[in-house]
């Protein structure tokens, strides 16, 4: 889920915290060859696609408003605390970042035109986009950034991407347009971290005021006009956005109950964007519509909680883990359009084999996995979905049951309405959930808040040791990929081996347009898988 929730990243972060319904993480790294801070830091230079795209940019049409069409709803509206997938998708549309990805999944600037490493890696610098305004009018300045980054850290905010700035020990601001971060230490995944919705530039002026909760104010390129919960979110267009004058006027992003709506809706033309999941609604669409798809920045997986009950036996956990058959449930949820996958579900600290344990079912471990535990003949315990923020999860849920019968464990099923399964899920109100959470190439932005030291979503993440807090902030520090490689290794290793969760796939994201839209892309990350509609028209 984490968003980061897309706790689902739950987050999440997040689609990035990525478009549906997962909690949502807020980015992903792209790692070149090479040192990770010389890589990253030889980025700032390159242009963002926002600012490549300015050029010639029509007026704003006028007319119709441009439907986007979602089984999930928006259920909040301050950046700092949303851990749904579909709420970093349209906050991501109001506001800005530091800097954020490109298609490539570059780390491009955004609201810092550029960035410096400096004290040998433990003080970085931002340059800041001039002429930036928020939609209340006034211009961004340093203090808006120091003001936001700060609500973002307090404890009192509940920020779920706090943690990526873990290693900042104090933000200044010692000129209008330049803001320093001081770190602890070498941090090679903040740049990645701060990619994040959660992690948004708001005006200080209403973060004093106190009105950010009710009324979204950001930077980009659209801004916030209505909001009916559970229905629909409503944007205008910003006319004085730094990007360029968009080109829709008003988009309406519609909650519609089933994937399978969406999809006749895009073809009778009453939405002109739906967000699909479900590979046999998205490839079955009449050729007159146009579909992308984009393999999802995420990973699926069941979230275990080890305090009490059955649980809390490593053996047991074991014994889940050998009696999955994932690609089974890949096959079941998504018609095996995707991957299986394990704790790294991609980039070049990919998990390979997925688990160390068990990479393939083994009921025979399984069982003698139950035997060391104590329960010979099994035992039961409680899954939570929610097939509002995971169309496919009830899939999961039922392969999953019928592969562990045949071990002698009984897994029953809770399906529960989206904002209740967020709210057990950020409590810890579960034995075990079925998770659509936001995945990073960079394993330290996807899990150190979940388990490095102090992790703010440590409660949902069911499982703490110090060992895991070691390996995440070794891997953070190190500076070259061939240094965080055997770690990452290490960290992916030691999840599976003692079956924290169980991981199971990653799959794809597609977006289906009438042949009328035109210049739309489907972004792979939470916060900008949308951005594409800055620049979307319609004939």
């Amino acid at each position: 889920m984490a968003a980061n929730s897309r706790s689902t990243g739950t987050w999440s972060v997040a689609r990035r915290d990525r478009g549906r319904r997962r909690l949502a993480r807020g980015g992903a790294a792209v790692l070149t060859a090479g040192g990770m801070l010389g890589a990253l830091g030889a980025l700032a230079s390159g242009p963002s696609a926002a600012a490549q795209a300015r050029a010639g940019r029509p007026a704003a049409s006028q007319g119709a408003t441009f439907v986007v069409g979602n089984t999930s709803s928006v259920q909040k509206l301050d950046p700092d605390v949303v851990t749904n997938f579909l709420d970093f998708q349209a906050l991501g549309l109001i506001y800005n970042q530091l800097v954020q990805y490109n298609s490539k999944l570059e780390i491009v600037p955004q609201l810092a035109s550029r960035w410096t490493f400096g004290n040998g890696g433990k003080t970085l610098t931002f340059t800041l986009r001039r002429g930036v305004k928020f939609d209340d009018g006034s211009t961004m300045t340093s203090a808006d950034v120091v003001a936001s980054l700060e609500r973002a850290i307090n404890p009192k905010t509940g920020d779920a991407s706090a943690s990526f700035l873990a290693s900042v020990t104090k933000i200044t601001a010692p000129n209008p347009s330049t803001v320093v971060l001081t770190l602890s230490h070498p941090d090679s995944s903040i740049l990645s971290g701060l990619t994040s919705v959660n992690l948004s530039i708001m005006p200080a002026s209403a973060i004093k005021a106190g009105t950010i909760a009710k009324k979204p104010d950001g930077t980009g390129p659209y801004m916030f006009s209505s909001w009916s919960p559970g229905n629909s979110f409503t944007m205008v267009a910003n006319p004085h956005w730094w990007g360029g004058r968009p080109t829709l006027s008003t988009i309406e992003i519609k909650t519609i109950p089933s994937e399978q709506s969406i999809a006749s809706a895009v073809e009778a033309g009453t939405v002109q964007l739906g967000m699909l999941t479900q590979p046999q609604i998205a490839t079955h669409l009449p050729s007159s519509i146009g579909v992308q798809k984009v393999l999802d920045l995420t990973y699926r997986a069941l979230m275990l909680q080890d305090r009490s009950g059955p649980l809390a036996n490593k053996d047991n956990r074991l014994a889940i883990a050998c009696a999955t058959n994932r690609q089974q449930i890949l096959d079941d949820a998504v018609f095996g359009a995707g991957k299986v996958v394990g704790p790294v579900p991609i980039g070049i600290y990919a998990s390979n084999p997925v688990s160390a344990v068990c990479p393939a079912p083994d009921l025979a471990k399984a069982r003698a996995y139950l035997k060391a535990a104590g329960d010979p003949h099994g035992f039961s315990f409680t899954a939570l979905t929610s097939t509002e923020l995971d169309p496919t999860s009830a899939a999961q849920a039922t392969a999953m049951q019928s592969e562990l019968a045949q071990a002698g464990i009984t897994m029953h099923i809770e399906n529960l309405a989206g904002n209740a399964y967020i709210q057990d899920w950020l409590k810890g109100k579960f034995q075990a959930a079925f998770a659509w959470n936001g995945a990073d190439p960079d394993p330290y932005t996807m899990y150190g808040r979940y388990f490095g030291a102090g992790a703010n979503l440590g409660v949902p993440a069911g499982y703490s040791s110090p060992i895991l807090q070691h390996l995440l902030l070794a891997g953070d520090t190190a500076s070259t990929i061939a240094q965080k490689r055997p770690i990452w290794k290490q960290l992916s290793d030691y999840l599976t081996s003692n079956a924290v969760w169980i991981w199971l796939f990653t799959a794809y994201d597609y977006a289906a347009t009438p042949s009328n839209v035109h210049g739309f892309t489907l972004g792979a990350t939470n916060s900008t898988s949308l951005y594409g509609l800055a620049t979307t028209k319609v004939s």
